[in-house]
């Protein structure tokens, strides 16, 4: 009796709910119409009943044809297996949920939509309708793969760099440093071959030093350019001569378009069709210009075009060293090569280190919708590469950084960790004990870089909260410390980066010493001791 009670409950209060849902229904139906956003809700088992009028009016489909499973003819068929796939996994859950698919508008342009939805259940969990939204998130999709593209462009420029210190560190014919650095440029861009240009001193022309073809340094005198004229003209009438006055690449979308001269012909039986000119300028001077030649009509993005410009610098950097071991003695090579290591390494690798940590927090700011965030971040890398590259091009003049001409180590050393560290989870104490005074220009410089790189090494490997820099003067020397609380490391393995080789060599170029403690246990503590040395005329503030 009390089963038959309880079903009579049961179908009484579903009879009501239902009759009570008809009418709740219908005023549903004149609420959603109201609102500014793309609104719906189907059935238990999936077709849509009811679609709002601002969702008609955005897809051009009309409420008849949308009804049912009418509206999936607005899905970009590459989402639509997935979209549908995903529907069916809530309908047999029949819990909550969104999912992600290109909807087209009346205009024919597809655009990523988010949408959600959620089941409406009777007193025995049985689904009774589904009501959803449809949220545009086409803004959030592009600022995701410009997110997505500039760090893979970072990742790469760090790649470039890590794998010419490497070559600097490990190649012992100087020569072969050229052809190295114009192998990782074509792969990097999946150029066929490349051409390097020199400006001539007595004349300032322009003419072909050397080609990068078939993996090998092609020099002008071989056969292959035999009766050439490798003067590159600059009429106004050719496409490059205001590449090389604003210093800035430019595209030559098709070389069959540009009137004819003899190292263009010789290009065309090779299958080439594009190419892009990169200038190679030191201290303002044009020194000359990569030329990048690709089998496919390309174009390129303003990342690449920078990334382009990074690299033609390192080119550049390898071409003077080259130049340097065909005139200085043995121990000159070994110290300019070790100089351009550390500087390559103190400038580019380090500040794209911070450029990629500042992407990375921006990538995380927009997966959880903080957009005014993650614009912060991006903007922050942009400076950082901005200044990393000024500074590489400052270290090719070997010229101290802007930094310590602004600021002396203590100003220096501040806005160092200020910038690095800005919108990141560590935090920087920095102290200045005793007196500040004036070092050596060298011994300042010194200093910077090594504090760029233990605060690189921390932000890359340590996964710290905490570090404490400390600067301390006395009439014994100075004494530079660095403590964080991170992921230690043992001091003693053998590591494939230039790091602590190259803050030793500093080091005891200062008649310094340096101290390292740390464990695989946690925390680090570096120390390096300095003796007093007498003040420069320019000093520290």
């Amino acid at each position: 009796m009390t089963d038959v009670t309880s079903r009579e409950h049961e179908g009484r209060t579903s009879a009501t709910l239902s009759g009570d849902l008809d009418v709740w229904e219908q005023s549903f139906r004149i609420a959603i119409d109201t609102i500014p956003g793309l609104a719906w809700f189907g059935s238990a088992d999936g077709p849509v009943e009811f679609l709002n009028k601002q969702w008609c009016e955005y897809t051009g489909m009309s409420l008849a044809d949308a009804l049912g499973w009418g509206w999936t003819g607005t899905i970009h068929p590459d989402d639509l297996p997935g979209l549908e796939a995903q529907w069916h996994d809530a309908l047999v859950r029949g819990g909550p949920g969104e999912l992600e698919a290109r909807v087209r508008r009346c205009d024919g342009e597809y655009r990523w939509f988010l949408f959600r939805y959620a089941p409406l259940l009777d007193n025995a969990g049985r689904v009774l309708k589904w009501y959803g939204v449809n949220t545009d998130i086409e803004a959030r999709k592009r600022a995701e793969k410009a997110l997505l593209a500039s760090e893979q462009l970072a990742r790469g420029q760090v790649n470039v760099l890590k794998s010419a210190l490497d070559a600097l560190a490990t190649e012992p014919d100087s020569s072969q440093l050229v052809a190295h650095i114009l192998d990782t440029l074509t792969e990097q861009f999946g150029a066929h071959s490349a051409s390097v240009w020199r400006r001539g001193d007595d004349d300032g022309r322009l003419a072909l030093a050397f080609a990068f073809e078939d993996g090998i340094i092609v020099p002008k005198t071989d056969p292959r350019f035999a009766g050439l004229d490798l003067v590159l003209p600059m009429e106004d009438i050719w496409p490059w001569p205001e590449v090389f006055r604003s210093g800035q690449p430019s595209v030559i979308e098709d070389i069959r378009a540009v009137p004819p001269f003899a190292l263009r012909d010789r290009l065309l039986p090779l299958d080439i069709i594009t190419v892009l000119l990169v200038p190679m300028t030191i201290a303002g001077r044009l020194e000359g210009a990569i030329g990048l030649r690709f089998k496919q009509q390309r174009a390129f993005q303003t990342e690449q075009t920078k990334l382009a410009l990074a690299l033609a610098t390192q080119a550049m950097l390898m071409i003077r060293l080259t130049e340097l071991s065909a005139q200085s003695r043995e121990a000159a090579i070994v110290d300019e090569r070790n100089r351009i290591a550390r500087d390559i390494h103190d400038t580019l690798a380090q500040g794209f280190t911070g450029v990629i940590v500042q992407l990375e927090a921006a990538e995380d700011a927009a997966r959880r919708g903080l957009g005014p965030e993650a614009a912060h971040h991006v903007i922050m890398a942009r400076n950082l590469a901005r200044e990393s590259l000024r500074e590489a091009r400052r270290s090719v003049q070997a010229l101290r950084p802007q930094a310590l001409e602004e600021g002396g180590i203590t100003g220096a050393l501040r806005i160092l960790f200020g910038k690095l560290t800005e919108g990141l989870a560590l935090n920087v104490d920095f102290k200045v004990l005793g007196v500040a005074r004036s070092l050596p220009a060298e011994w300042e410089k010194n200093l910077f870089r090594i504090a760029q790189e233990v605060l690189t090494n921390v932000l890359r490997h340590a996964q710290a909260s905490h570090m404490t820099a400390t600067i301390a003067f006395s009439a014994d020397g100075v004494q530079l410390e660095f403590v964080d609380d991170g992921q230690g490391f043992d001091p003693a393995a053998r590591s494939e980066g230039y790091g602590l080789l190259g803050m030793r060599e500093r080091v005891d170029a200062m008649g310094g010493q340096m101290e390292v403690r740390s464990a695989s246990s946690g925390g680090a503590r570096i120390t390096i001791s300095l003796p007093a040395a007498l003040p420069e005329t320019s000093g520290s503030r």
